[in-house]
């Protein structure tokens, strides 16, 4: 009870601060045993709210131990009723081409509900904060935001759902700011409307998702865009590995795109190494002029997890907005040390180093220490 006493105080104080987003870890895909996301989530997409499992897990698999129920279990909801709550605080230091400046916010603070069993109907909501990570700040009633609503029938391996939610694409990391989420309209509070649907295999699963925009601007700023996206994932290796491909259609009054790519993903277990690879290739065009624009985004990660409660990892990232251009390239490594030492707790350290337009002697640094609580 005392544990839970501290959650809910710490939840009501940060409530009252700007937010970001997280989503899942793919990391723990394949390399904790789960096939898929939905093994541990109850969203097909991961991220949010944990299942049973996925809550065992946190404390026997992922963490230092612990108990990684709600509220440590000191209150069970009922089986039709999944509640839940992400807090992340981050501080740390950004050297740019201007001076460098700190930085000292929360980053995230959402809470979930979910109505509705394990199969058969749900309702999933995300109620959050939205801001800048730099002042001044907006009133507490301007932040608030809902990036997730959706109501969802799930079968024995399918599922159908409607709302507001992203398209199921990429390597879905829960760094908001790699090239293939920033750059590619997976980023901050630009989730679409729209209606998706997916089915399971012992080997496979595939997405599909058509979208469109936003009706409000209250619910922030996503690409005022209609579109499909598909992504299918094959499972190779004794579930060790796996290949998938992806496409996304979209067009809005000033810029359509249309994107090919894929996804690989391999465990390898005598290493305690998880690797992970995204390339993404692509043609912008304007309605209104203007020449086409060939596009490339990539990202290749590694993570070692040595023990339970630990993860170390690296990635190379490059984005190419006009490959018919030079000058308009960027490229990034980052370094991240991840300690998981209960069930609930995170401390992330985040080293980045970012270099535009093939500038390699005068890169950017983010240097970042985030502390993650989930309930």
């Amino acid at each position: 009870m005392r544990h839970a006493l501290i959650a809910l105080a710490i939840g009501v104080v940060v409530l009252w601060a700007t937010a970001g987003v997280a989503r899942a870890y793919p990391q723990f895909q394949l390399s904790t045993g789960a096939d898929r996301c939905t093994a541990c989530h109850f969203s097909p997409s991961g991220g949010g709210l944990l299942n049973d499992y996925g809550r065992d897990e946190a404390g026997d698999t992922i963490s230092g131990g612990g108990d990684g129920r709600f509220l440590y279990g000191a209150w069970t909801p009922p089986d039709a009723l999944q509640l839940g709550l992400d807090l992340r605080a981050a501080a740390g230091v950004k050297d740019s081409l201007d001076p460098a400046y700190a930085l000292a916010f929360p980053m995230q603070s959402d809470i979930y509900a979910r109505v509705g069993g394990s199969s058969g109907l749900s309702f999933t909501a995300i109620l959050g904060l939205r801001d800048s990570a730099r002042p001044p700040a907006s009133p507490w009633f301007d932040m608030l935001a809902s990036r997730e609503h959706y109501v969802m029938y799930q079968g024995d391996d399918w599922y159908v759902r409607a709302g507001r939610f992203f398209p199921i694409y990429g390597v879905r990391s829960q760094d908001h700011t790699i090239y293939v989420r920033k750059f590619l309209d997976l980023g901050l509070l630009q989730e679409p409307y729209g209606v998706g649907a997916g089915k399971y295999g012992d080997e496979y699963e595939a997405h599909v998702m058509v979208f469109a925009p936003q009706p409000s601007p209250f619910f922030g700023a996503a690409p005022n865009d209609y579109g499909v996206a598909a992504y299918y994932e094959r499972r190779v290796a004794d579930s060790k590995g796996a290949w998938a491909a992806q496409t996304r259609i979209m067009g809005g009054p000033d810029e359509r795109r249309a994107m090919v790519g894929g996804v690989g993903k391999y465990w390898l277990e005598d290493q305690k190494t998880m690797l992970l690879g995204e390339l993404d290739l692509g043609v912008q065009t304007f309605p209104h002029g203007g020449p086409a624009r060939g596009q490339l985004a990539a990202y290749a990660g590694a993570s070692y997890l040595p023990k339970p409660g630990w993860m170390f990892g690296g990635d190379l990232q490059a984005w190419k907005a006009d490959l018919l251009l030079t000058g308009d390239s960027r490229t990034a490594t980052s370094l991240n040390a991840q300690w998981f030492p209960s069930a609930h707790w995170e401390v992330h350290l985040l080293g980045r180093l970012e270099a535009q337009a093939l500038r390699y002697d005068h890169p950017e640094l983010l240097a970042l220490l985030q502390l993650h609580y989930y309930l």
